[in-house]
């Protein structure tokens, strides 16, 4: 059983055409670690961007498909870091 450590490293703004706060998309990059629990070997580590605004989370898919782990991780870590950011949206 993987466990899954996230930290945010920086956030961009991305430029908007509209002043309204709803549209405004932000790319949070995220420093990830997959550590297997038993054996305590580290699986994966390294970054990856998200995309984030008021109406959802969309990590970078083709980045984390390019990362040389089995299927389950990678789909795995698309759900936990779209959790970790979704919860953390309202102070980035």
């Amino acid at each position: 059983m993987p466990q899954f450590l996230f930290k945010v490293v920086e956030v961009e703004t991305l430029e908007s055409e509209s002043d309204d706060p709803r549209l405004i998309n932000r790319v949070a990059i995220v420093d990830a670690e997959v550590i297997d629990k038993q054996s305590g070997d580290t699986i994966y580590r390294g970054n990856f961007d998200v995309l984030f605004n008021e109406d959802g989370v969309y990590p970078s898919i083709k980045k984390i498909n390019a990362i040389n782990v089995p299927k389950y991780i990678k789909t795995e870590l698309l759900f936990q870091s779209k959790r970790y950011i979704k919860r953390l949206r309202r102070w980035l």
